[in-house]
């Protein structure tokens, strides 16, 4: 077993917002660090991008990490009220969620394959007449 620290996207702090935070974890690759971290409790869980970073560390670090989280007071509150009251989270600790919306087109992406397929049944239909 090797140890890991994971940083992900929390949440907990607004609609489309989130805080960033390290995660201390015990795990055969990176790649079972990172899946053991996206489903604790306050990580952003269906992002696609809610893991930034996985690396290796040692038993040291990973100690200290861990004492860290248990010290760290947004770790600590059970939820979002508690936060709030608490100041948990410094408004400059705050990110923005960037939505990617995608330009509407008039006509869908297979618009053109379609009517071609149309366009080619009705010159056989016209062309099976004429014969």
């Amino acid at each position: 077993m090797k140890y890991y620290k994971v940083v992900a996207k929390c949440g907990h702090v607004g609609r489309n917002r989130y805080i960033v935070k390290s995660f201390y974890v015990v795990a055969n690759d990176g790649k079972e660090a990172a899946a053991k971290v996206r489903w604790f409790p306050r990580v952003k869980h269906h992002w696609k991008d809610a893991i930034e970073l996985v690396g290796e560390i040692d038993r040291q670090e990973y100690i200290n990490g861990k004492r860290e989280i248990s010290e760290d007071k947004y770790f600590q509150v059970t939820n979002s009220s508690e936060q709030r009251a608490f100041q948990c989270v410094l408004p400059d600790e705050i990110c923005e969620h960037e939505i990617i919306k995608y330009k509407k087109n008039d006509k869908c992406l297979n618009y053109h394959s379609i009517m071609e397929k149309i366009l080619r049944n009705d010159l056989k239909i016209q062309l099976s007449e004429v014969i």
